[in-house]
């Protein structure tokens, strides 16, 4: 069995309420069931759906802010809100294969 790993992921959720509600209700069709996706937005630590909020958001992931302001700055005024959390798994690729939908966007994972 695999050594489980917690990384620090940034994703991007088109209208996070109504969608964070949707995968964890099971009505959005998703490569594992919802209750691992309830968990996976239990960790969440920090999210950002403003201009005014992005810096503080930029810093707490300690990317450099010249190579990601202009990106999410789209994305926020696209009415994505950007999401930093932490997940436990043992399948490295699972966050990445579950934002292959136009609702949720893989951003990056924080080693």
């Amino acid at each position: 069995m695999a050594k489980k790993k917690i990384d620090k992921y940034v994703i991007a959720v088109k209208d996070f309420e109504e969608t964070a509600k949707k995968i964890t209700d099971g009505k959005v069709l998703m490569p594992k069931e919802a209750s691992v996706y309830k968990d996976m937005f239990d960790g969440l630590i920090l999210s950002c759906a403003s201009l005014d909020d992005l810096k503080k958001f930029i810093k707490k992931t300690k990317f450099s802010k010249k190579d990601c302001m202009h990106y999410w700055e789209g994305l926020i005024t696209l009415d994505y809100t950007l999401l930093l959390f932490e997940y436990d798994t043992d399948d490295e690729n699972f966050v990445e294969n579950s934002c292959d939908n136009g609702d949720v966007k893989f951003i990056s994972r924080i080693y």
